[in-house]
């Protein structure tokens, strides 16, 4: 039995040490923006007093570009009680129907059932959808 529990121990020990490592990404992704800042700032001025002209340099737009938006980091946890968390009919089939939202009309004479309620119900056949989607 106490085996059993040492064995569990360094199990969650490992977990722990990755969720750790997990929970540091954001703040090591502030620190190199941060540094990012830093550095097109000191090259700005460095290339500013040697009479060049900053915007030419490409090293330079990529320190100041912003990146695109990583995922947020989610919990393993919770994305697995997201996936098993109960689901309203609306919500399954609309899930299980993406992939027919959008496209051409389907066949009448030829379409599944799913193909129909993806496209007519939560795709682009649906009026009060695309009158919602259209711009004013």
């Amino acid at each position: 039995m106490h085996r059993r529990f040492k064995e569990f121990e360094r199990r969650l020990a490992r977990l722990a040490a990755t969720l750790r490592v997990w929970s540091g990404d954001g703040e090591q992704e502030r620190k190199r923006r941060e540094m990012n800042q830093a550095m097109a700032a000191i090259l700005r001025a460095g290339l500013e007093c040697a009479g060049v002209d900053p915007d030419e340099a490409s090293a330079l737009r990529h320190l100041e570009a912003p990146e695109p938006p990583r995922k947020p980091f989610a919990h393993p946890l919770r994305r697995l009680a997201e996936r098993q968390r109960p689901r309203t009919l609306i919500e399954a089939l609309n899930e299980a129907t993406k992939r027919y939202h959008g496209g051409p009309a389907p066949d009448l004479h030829q379409a599944s059932a799913m193909q129909l309620i993806g496209y007519y119900c939560f795709g682009a056949g649906n009026q009060d959808h695309a009158a919602r989607a259209a711009p004013a």
